[in-house]
């Protein structure tokens, strides 16, 4: 009985203190209940003000860095490390938490990797500037150096290490990773209510709540895309040896990420604004490592790598010779009130890149996309044959018997129009497939669509080569450990294919441009080098990302002057180049950890240029994809060909297994109109709210008033005065 009594009484007592205000961290505390003046000095938390604006307050802790930003306007703060810590974690983990940068760092001769806090024998000088710090730090012990500069700005502040204050000075040390503000906006297990905003995909948000230790680990993904430089050519999961049945992870598009604390309505969009190649943005919910939810960005500068030494199996770990030259610099812009949200740290996106004119806004007037595949080759006996599936009298015969449907606002890309079908690469030069109808046939079907208000882009790839249809001997890309780079096909025609060098790429694509001009031709979809950055070696010489990225972008730049380009789901340093970006993802990679698909990029992006999505006839929820592709703004793409696919059963297009264009018409034809009223209710609008009032339900405010609901749910629901039926929407003021 008294162990009843016992029991009764504790769950008593913690009730009780649940219920008195600021004995727990949930409760939102604002920044006047830590505010103390010492000798004239303002702190907060033993972080001492130095730099203030109109908006915001900028207090540090110099010993380790750590900063804590105050909204001058609602009182609020977020913090950037861990300030007391919960005890339940290891000494490395909380000197990590406790420490503004830290760095990974690489032994040399045993190439293990170690963590290198500012509490761990760090040296930091501080000096104040006016409208932030500079800070100089040295690890004695490793022989390095480098420099952080903190700088307070309208919307939040910017952190920056330039490159050439990196000093490595000791041959047995080198820097692997630097982490800045791993823990910027950190929370602990579910004391707080938000969200960290994931660039996965459209976006993806992992909610700020008690995980009960169920996630070992989280999101860590590089932005744009994995380094083939380091990389093997990985395994998918095939069905029969053939056929693909898992999808790839979503690449990351934008260099950004977000913290969203929604109880005290503070969030940040985080902006990394140099060093952007060789980054990784990481987030970790509770329980994953630590007790805390936290998101950040690493910067890479040196990897290991595994360095084959025979040929019969044997290998060494090798670091890298030269480190990544580029500064890091991450910009943090926050927002309060109502824009605290995914919205409002998308909107400031879009602003950030119309500001810095790395988009232009662009007609986006609403079009279907139609993929046409023109032919590709398969074996037969000995010789390889031609498999035409859509010749260019063919395609205008689509094309026309559309507009009878009242089907006219059209994007049409040609695949595989050039000698040799869709897998013969690199096209060097403008000759089109005779089974398709020859060069002469191909200009003029540009010419008359032109004329039928249509435009015909080219599809050219212009990153891969085919060994078995060019040469490959020269200006191919090995990798950093000196071996040729292959891209397994899976298929039995060509079983693999290699990547150009980036000058090699660059140099094809100016000749091809020389002879498109010469015939009118000057619509380009470009495919390949939009969504691929690696390091490589080549004669000799060594190569980063930075180098790729540089070269592809001069390339894009003089391709935008004479051409209309439109871009194969593009990193964000080529946006500004394109008139129109496809095969952009709907939704995320469905991470176990992900709480919700969020339409970041549409945010972003809708009513500033043209977005169309991946084929819809390759979807298993056509319905449900519908339903995303009306909530995203994103233009429906279709990928068609006039033969029976049946034909392609001994090509590297096998799986190409639903295409025909007489099986999709009715398709075609029904989301061209549904889909064309819808976008036409919000042509050059941009949107202003995206939020989900119920469970499986959206609504997507424009900034012309116009709204769009959706409703996921196999009910009807009611909300506005506006009922939406099960699994369907409805377009609204």
């Amino acid at each position: 009985m008294n162990k009843i009594k016992n029991c009764i009484l504790a769950v008593t007592m913690l009730l009780l203190l649940a219920l008195l205000p600021g004995l727990g961290n949930s409760t939102v505390v604002k920044a006047e209940e830590y505010i103390v003046s010492e000798n004239n000095a303002q702190t907060i938390k033993d972080h001492k003000l130095i730099a203030e604006n109109d908006n915001y307050q900028l207090y540090l802790y110099e010993d380790t860095l750590s900063i804590i930003i105050r909204d001058k306007k609602t009182g609020t703060i977020m913090e950037s490390t861990v300030t007391e810590d919960d005890g339940k974690s290891n000494a490395s983990w909380k000197n990590f938490m406790q420490s503004g940068i830290v760095l990974e760092v690489i032994d040399n001769v045993s190439t293990q990797l170690t963590r290198a806090s500012l509490l761990e024998g760090a040296k930091v000088s501080v000096q104040t500037t006016g409208n932030g710090f500079a800070a100089d730090v040295t690890y004695e012990k490793y022989g390095f150096s480098y420099k952080v500069n903190v700088a307070l700005t309208d919307d939040g502040f910017s952190v920056e290490i330039p490159d050439d204050s990196i000093m490595e000075e000791n041959a047995q040390y080198k820097i692997g990773n630097i982490y800045v503000y791993p823990f910027m906006g950190n929370t602990y297990l579910g004391d707080r209510s938000g969200y960290m905003l994931i660039p996965d995909g459209n976006g993806a948000i992992i909610n700020l709540e008690n995980n009960d230790g169920k996630y070992a680990s989280g999101f860590s993904q590089k932005v744009y895309g994995d380094n083939i430089g380091f990389n093997e050519s990985y395994v998918l999961s095939l069905f029969w040896g053939q056929f693909q049945t898992v999808n790839d992870a979503e690449m990351i598009m934008a260099p950004v990420f977000g913290m969203v604390h929604s109880d005290s309505q503070m969030a940040y969009l985080g902006i990394i604004e140099e060093g952007e190649y060789d980054a990784t943005i990481e987030a970790y919910p509770n329980g994953a490592y630590t007790n805390y939810n936290w998101i950040t960005s690493k910067f890479r500068l040196r990897q290991v790598y595994v360095q084959p030494t025979s040929k019969s199996g044997g290998s060494t770990d090798k670091v890298e010779a030269d480190r990544t030259h580029s500064n890091i610099k991450v910009r943090y812009a926050f927002t309060r009130g109502e824009e605290a949200d995914y919205t409002g740290l998308a909107k400031v996106y879009r602003n950030y890149l119309l500001e810095k004119q790395e988009i232009v806004k662009q007609d986006d007037a609403f079009k279907i996309r139609l993929d046409f595949l023109g032919s590709d080759i398969k074996k037969w006996f000995i010789f390889n044959v031609s498999v035409p599936m859509t010749t260019t009298k063919q395609l205008k015969e689509i094309i026309e018997d559309l507009q009878q449907e009242n089907v006219t606002d059209i994007l049409a890309i040609y695949k595989g129009w050039q000698k040799g079908g869709i897998n013969s690469v690199p096209i060097t030069k403008y000759k089109a497939d005779s089974k398709l109808g020859g060069t002469r046939k191909l200009t003029n079907l540009v010419k008359d669509l032109e004329e039928m208000g249509i435009k015909l882009y080219l599809y050219q790839d212009g990153l891969r080569a085919n060994p078995d249809t060019s040469n490959t001997t020269f200006n191919v890309v090995k990798r950093i450990d000196k071996r040729l780079f292959e891209e397994d096909t899976y298929k039995d025609v060509f079983e693999k294919m290699v990547y150009l060098t980036p000058t090699k790429s660059a140099s094809n694509i100016k000749n091809l441009l020389k002879t498109y001009t010469k015939k009118g031709v000057d619509n380009i979809a470009l495919a390949g080098i939009t969504n691929e950055l690696f390091s490589y070696t080549y004669s000799g010489s060594t190569y980063g990302r930075v180098d790729t990225a540089n070269v592809y972008n001069d390339l894009l730049n003089t391709m935008s002057e004479s051409t209309d380009l439109i871009l194969d789901e593009p990193f964000a340093y080529l946006w500004k180049y394109a008139s129109a970006l496809y095969n952009i993802p709907v939704g995320s990679s469905d991470y176990i950890f992900v709480d919700e698909d969020v339409p970041f990029l549409s945010i972003v992006l809708k009513g500033i240029m043209p977005l169309y999505s991946d084929y819809v006839n390759f979807e298993a929820d056509k319905q449900e994809n519908f339903l995303k592709l009306v909530e995203t703004g994103i233009s429906p793409s279709f990928y068609l060909t006039y033969e029976d696919t049946s034909k392609l059963i001994y090509t590297n297009s096998c799986d190409l297994y639903s295409a025909k264009y007489s099986v999709y018409k009715k398709d075609v034809v029904e989301y061209y109109t549904k889909l064309k009223e819808v976008n036409n209710a919000v042509q050059g609008a941009c949107i202003e709210n995206h939020e989900k009032p119920q469970e499986n339900v959206a609504v997507v405010t424009y900034d012309n008033g116009v709204k769009i609901y959706v409703n996921y749910n196999s009910y009807a629901v009611s909300l506005d005065g506006v009922t939406v039926d099960g699994m369907s929407y409805r377009v609204g003021e």
